[in-house]
């Protein structure tokens, strides 16, 4: 809003006329039903990425008990997504977890809470399309000596995500839809081939059995990491104002894209593991290329290609999502009044938040030059792999604590000790359990420039702390007044040519 508008005005209708007498801040309302809810919630998953990339680290720690790590993440995930899908049908919003723990604990922790999720999932698309870019340039030149820089993929991919954000939520969700399906049945097909054509050892189910977990703590850690594949299921809340129904399918939608992953990972995990060999699991845990492409290449073939397919689409697919997720919250609290009021403009025709997308774009352009030209891809996204570790911390355990306070006052018809008060303490301390093992895995400190990552999450922090400073002077207090407010979600007449 402009600085001539007070924050309750952007809750009136036709506020700011200048968008043809229309709202000039609501998103375009019921334009994405289930299927595009579900999907943006596991592209920010990123399927294929989550377990290409992670095998290889839980094989070396869990052995062959690997699957098992994926079934215990998933079940100590759906601990964190009930709590979150009750606030999401009770507040259908924007702006997610701004909103939820705004009305739970209060609109300054609610701000501090909605400005991580928003700052830090709109950084994760560099890092994410830099190693996106790193693979490719990798694969493509190992295979056929196409060796075209990383950061060129990386750019190209962030642009494509500009374009598809700014152009609206409908074209995002067809994006993702079709992406994700790809992504999925290609991950379902290599272990299921893998299974039909085991390695060395043949086909069997020991890994699911908790007598063959070794004695070490390596076990655990594997875990540790297994549920950081699980995060972004929380992302469907925040397109809830453009959805069908959104008390019905966003939260249907988070549980969904948890058990959705929770099948795919243990399934993928357990075929990727026999395809290769339970008698040659140490060489899996040590391969210097993703296990998923080596047995790509002596199960398929020529046909390996489409599981780098796969992975482009992963890459796009997270870039997309993350970029949906963090614009939407970081207009909600714009639309508000607790951040700059620009921030809240709606394209006219598109009603996306257009200038928090290309702000977003601009911001990780530049950190993907600044900081992955000379850290390099793949230090990049262990930095902000790890940095994200501690964020989502934060985030879900102040959710955890909002849910709780909601439905023991405000929410109290819907009380549930189960729902609200045993789930979210396991989810808390498993919380905080993964903070601990993420940073002192192995009682050394992890060597840089992961070792900075708590830095980052501070620096995010300190940043937030500054802008509520800000946002608390006299004349702006008013968005206090509506930062657990939703938005009323009837539709949006629509623009001749949209």
């Amino acid at each position: 809003m402009s600085e001539a508008m007070t924050p309750a005005d952007a809750f009136s209708p036709g506020a700011d006329g200048a968008d043809g007498g229309q709202p000039a801040r609501r998103l375009g309302a019921n334009k994405v039903g289930l299927a595009g809810v579900l999907m943006q919630a596991v592209a920010q998953i990123s399927p294929t990425l989550g377990i290409f990339y992670t095998i290889a680290f839980t094989t070396g720690q869990a052995g062959i008990t690997a699957p098992l790590t994926y079934l215990l993440a998933f079940i100590l995930c759906l601990t964190l997504a009930v709590p979150l899908s009750g606030l999401a049908r009770r507040m259908p919003s924007a702006g997610g977890y701004y909103t939820y723990v705004s009305r739970g604990l209060g609109p300054r922790t609610g701000y501090l809470t909605g400005w991580l999720y928003g700052a830090s999932v709109a950084l994760v698309p560099a890092a994410l399309a830099a190693f996106t870019g790193a693979v490719l340039q990798d694969e493509l030149n190992s295979e056929y000596h196409f060796n075209l820089p990383w950061w060129v993929y990386a750019v190209a991919i962030l642009a494509l995500c500009w374009y598809v954000a700014y152009r609206g939520i409908v074209i995002s969700a067809r994006f993702m839809l079709t992406m994700g399906a790809y992504e999925i049945v290609i991950g379902l097909a290599l272990a299921l081939t893998g299974l039909i054509h085991p390695g060395p050892g043949g086909l069997t189910a020991r890994g699911f059995l908790p007598s063959h977990i070794p004695s070490s703590s390596g076990f655990f850690l594997a875990v540790v990491l297994s549920i950081f594949a699980f995060t972004g299921f929380e992302s469907a809340a925040t397109i809830a104002e453009e959805s069908r129904n959104p008390t019905r399918f966003v939260p249907w939608a988070i549980t969904g894209s948890v058990a959705l992953m929770g099948v795919f990972y243990v399934f993928c995990a357990w075929g990727l593991q026999v395809g290769w060999g339970v008698s040659k699991l140490t060489a899996l845990a040590g391969s210097p290329t993703a296990p998923a492409f080596v047995l790509g290449h002596r199960l398929w073939a020529g046909a390996w290609l489409l599981i780098l397919i796969a992975l482009l689409n992963s890459g796009i697919g997270v870039c997309i999502a993350c970029t949906t997720s963090s614009t939407r919250t970081l207009f909600s609290m714009a639309r508000s009044g607790g951040l700059p009021g620009w921030l809240a403009r709606v394209h006219p025709v598109h009603r996306t938040p257009s200038r928090a997308v290309t702000l977003q774009f601009g911001v990780v352009i530049v950190l993907l030059i600044a900081m992955g030209v000379p850290l390099g891809a793949t230090n990049m996204f262990n930095l902000f792999g790890t940095t994200g570790t501690f964020t989502y911390v934060i985030i879900y355990g102040l959710g955890n604590i909002a849910a709780w306070r909601y439905f023991r006052t405000e929410g109290r018809d819907e009380s549930s000790i189960i729902k609200y008060v045993l789930f979210p303490v396991v989810a808390t301390a498993a919380l905080l359990y993964i903070a601990y093992k993420s940073y002192i895995p192995l009682i050394s400190l992890p060597a840089a420039p992961v070792l900075y990552a708590p830095v980052i999450v501070g620096v995010y922090a300190a940043t937030g702390a500054g802008l509520l400073i800000w946002a608390l002077r006299p004349q702006r207090r008013g968005w206090m007044d509506h930062a657990g407010v939703m938005e009323t979600l009837a539709p949006v007449p629509e623009k001749v040519g949209e």
